[in-house]
């Protein structure tokens, strides 16, 4: 889907084909408890956006408010243990109610809980986004959730923002939405002294566009719900986190019907997020930059042609060697019949079984390995080409060893 702002419409995402939303337990649940209406509503509203073409990830809060009842508790829970205790009861029904809405809505769902480890781990990481693109690939919704029950940092405990925020890499999602109580980060205007002597606020506007390196803290509260953990200040964060690999955020209000099809529409609604093309940039190289190469894959000319013209994932046909030992999700040089780096990627498949497929079809892992995981050696998404022509025909780790001894 091409975001082409029109009539009423000011922002351009450019071309969006994936989207990441965020919804809070506050919306979800106002007042410490789910609220079946608002979760049929949220439902009729993703499923709006997935009509236009998109493909949509859900991230939720709302395990804690769902399970506490049946925790034998009347209030939300205050201790760690209990909150993590009333996550383990309230994600099967916080799930049951969402896959019963958008059954309705003739979606079918799939529940994934994650945590950060899952996604800093490079093999996590791997089975993780093939998970996700399989889903995804069958018209199927992702609903992730924070693994609450077996998180071991009290300080994250429902903090979905920062998970959400994380998502967008994961999926190389275009846009992140992250669905709030207010209509976005509020530029409160001037105080007057009260009746009862206590300051009081007059106006309060939206902030509708930010920079990810503007200062706005001081029009940021701790204000949260009674069963998040995160507030605006969680919000904001992961917004400037989601711009360090170059995807924009919107926050906005959670609270009205038909928001997210305005949204990525160009409406100017919520606060924007603006990245740069800096950020841009070295979010599309940290692969190839951030992390070093541990092994190569000599490919044909066949396959460097598809790789290179026309963005395709490595299959195992077009392998012509494999050098080195490594496993699954390292980082690895994509040779050329010259010998030179032309790309970096992180494979799906160890070196030892990588050889045994090389210059085999796709449908032979099941004859070869005895099973087949991903078609892909190296999935188009966890690649990046290198500028040969810039940088001398050298792999990024030859440049980089030059460089260093040269200064």
């Amino acid at each position: 889907m091409t975001n082409t702002p029109g009539s009423g419409a000011s922002r351009d995402f450019g071309e969006l084909r994936r989207v990441v939303v965020k919804v809070g337990s506050g919306i979800i649940a106002p007042k410490g408890r789910l609220d079946p209406h608002v979760i049929e509503r949220m439902a009729e509203d993703v499923t709006a956006l997935r009509e236009t073409g998109l493909e949509v990830i859900l991230v939720v809060s709302g395990a804690v408010a769902a399970g506490y009842l049946g925790m034998g508790r009347d209030r939300p829970p205050t201790s760690v243990v209990e909150r993590q205790a009333s996550a383990a009861v309230g994600q099967y029904q916080l799930m049951t109610m969402f896959a019963h809405e958008f059954e309705k809505c003739g979606t079918v769902v799939a529940q994934l809980l994650m945590m950060q480890d899952d996604i800093e781990d490079r093999r996590r990481f791997l089975s993780a986004r093939h998970t996700l693109q399989e889903l995804l690939s069958r018209g199927i919704l992702p609903i992730i959730n924070e693994n609450d029950p077996l998180a071991d940092d009290e300080a994250k405990i429902g903090d979905n923002d920062h998970l959400a925020a994380l998502v967008t890499s994961l999926t190389t999602a275009d846009l992140l939405v992250i669905l709030s109580t207010v209509n976005g980060v509020l530029r409160f205007g001037d105080t007057r002294e009260d009746s009862e002597g206590e300051d009081r606020t007059l106006t309060a506007e939206v902030i509708h566009t930010i920079e990810v390196d503007s200062e706005i803290d001081s029009h940021i509260t701790d204000d949260q719900s009674e069963t998040g953990v995160g507030g605006m200040k969680a919000k904001v964060r992961a917004a400037r986190l989601a711009s360090d690999w170059g995807v924009p955020t919107v926050i906005a209000s959670g609270n009205e019907r038909g928001l997210l099809t305005r949204i990525v529409a160009g409406e100017e609604v919520g606060s924007h997020f603006v990245t740069s093309t800096k950020r841009l940039t070295e979010r599309k190289r940290w692969i190839a930059i951030r992390t070093r190469s541990v092994g190569s894959i000599v490919v044909d000319d066949g396959a460097k042609r598809a790789l290179v013209e026309r963005g395709a994932s490595l299959l195992p046909a077009g392998i012509v060697d494999v050098e080195g030992e490594f496993g699954i999700g390292e980082r690895v040089d994509l040779l050329g019949g010259d010998g030179r780096a032309f790309a970096v990627g992180l494979v799906s498949y160890p070196a030892s079984e990588i050889q045994r497929m090389k210059g085999r079809q796709s449908e032979e892992f099941l004859e070869v390995l005895g099973y087949k995981y991903v078609e892909e050696i190296v999935h188009r998404e966890d690649l990046v080409l290198l500028d040969v022509k810039k940088n001398g025909g050298e792999s990024f780790d030859e440049r980089e060893n030059r460089v260093r001894h040269s200064g």
